[in-house]
């Protein structure tokens, strides 16, 4: 049971961080390029998760390997949103998936997939 409810947080953890993203390029870039950036943040993190963090990814890297640098990711959102000024959310983020990521880091790779 607890693993189901970690891999539903780490759904729920990967959604807030492209939110987080497109919130933190919202609030950090002014000007013309403060919509591109918008959007383009969140593209950039979900074109990186796919690419190397996702269990489909043909990469090569193992299971708990990819955990750790989606987790990397998620705390880099995080992050941003601190840096937009907003060091709460930024905190409760990266608390969450620093705990999520001992949980899955402690499971068998098998079960994560």
């Amino acid at each position: 049971m607890l693993t189901l409810t970690n891999l539903a947080l780490r759904f729920a953890l990967e959604l807030a961080g492209l939110v987080a993203a497109g919130y933190a390029a919202n609030a950090l870039v002014d000007g013309p390029l403060r919509w591109p950036a918008t959007v383009a943040a969140p593209v950039a993190l979900a074109v990186l998760w796919g690419l190397v963090v996702a269990p489909n990814a043909t990469n090569g890297l193992a299971p708990h390997t990819r955990e750790v640098i989606g987790s990397a990711a998620l705390l880099v959102a995080a992050a941003a949103v601190a840096l937009a000024g907003r060091p709460v959310p930024a905190a409760v983020l990266a608390g969450l998936v620093v705990a999520n990521t001992v949980v899955l880091l402690a499971t068998p790779a098998e079960v994560t997939r």
